[in-house]
């Protein structure tokens, strides 16, 4: 067993849980040694410092949400916008588990920075993400015959982003209602591919 890697996925877990229901800035790391049940020495074994430790945590669910995805191309179907839809459909069941990180991000953005570490580590996190998600729909615009299809696929990225970080903090009955914003955001960058194809103009929100 890897002791070393699951004493770090204990302190991972514990932390994200803390920093998202409670804030950063009102975590202390002897609180997250009392969640993961590990020493205060186990923690500044794997991380530098809080900050050391919020960055792991960022880079860790950013990553696994990424993984949990399959690549476009992979998924069944010829037409290219069910597979898109397919893909959002998986993103949504993601999302589910996802919820507390989102949650996170949200209250980083409202997170005094006094040291000016914070900002930038968000804006990188939103960027991984909203590059991942352009590098998706591209092809997809693209094979549908959308033009300008990267200008597309980046303004359709950076509005799931925005979307979805809104969406995870204010949707009401919980899971239900995030899965209901996912069907309505689904259905919204379908057809404005659809639509670009067809050289028509559409809305910009959803």
């Amino acid at each position: 067993m890897d002791t070393t890697r699951s004493s770090r996925d204990q302190i991972l877990d514990a932390a994200e849980s803390m920093f998202s229901s409670r804030g950063y800035a009102d975590v202390t790391i002897s609180q997250v040694c009392q969640a993961s049940g590990l020493p205060v020495g186990s923690i500044y074994h794997h991380f530098t410092n809080k900050f050391g430790l919020l960055s792991a945590v960022v880079d860790r669910a950013s990553t696994l949400f990424f993984d949990e995805l399959p690549a476009v191309e992979e998924l069944g179907g010829t037409d290219p916008l069910d597979r898109l839809g397919a893909y959002y459909d998986r993103a949504a069941e993601v999302m589910r588990d996802g919820v507390p990180f989102m949650r996170l991000m949200f209250l980083l953005q409202l997170q005094e920075d006094k040291d000016g570490k914070i900002a930038p580590l968000v804006h990188e996190a939103r960027r991984r993400v909203r590059d991942e998600l352009a590098a998706a729909i591209e092809p997809v615009a693209r094979e549908c015959g959308a033009p300008d299809a990267e200008e597309l696929a980046e303004e359709l990225a950076e509005l799931t982003v925005s979307f979805t970080a809104g969406l995870v903090v204010f949707a009401e009955n919980g899971a239900g209602g995030v899965a209901m914003g996912m069907r309505r955001l689904r259905q919204f960058v379908l057809m404005t591919i659809r639509e670009s194809a067809a050289g028509r103009s559409v809305a910009t929100t959803p």
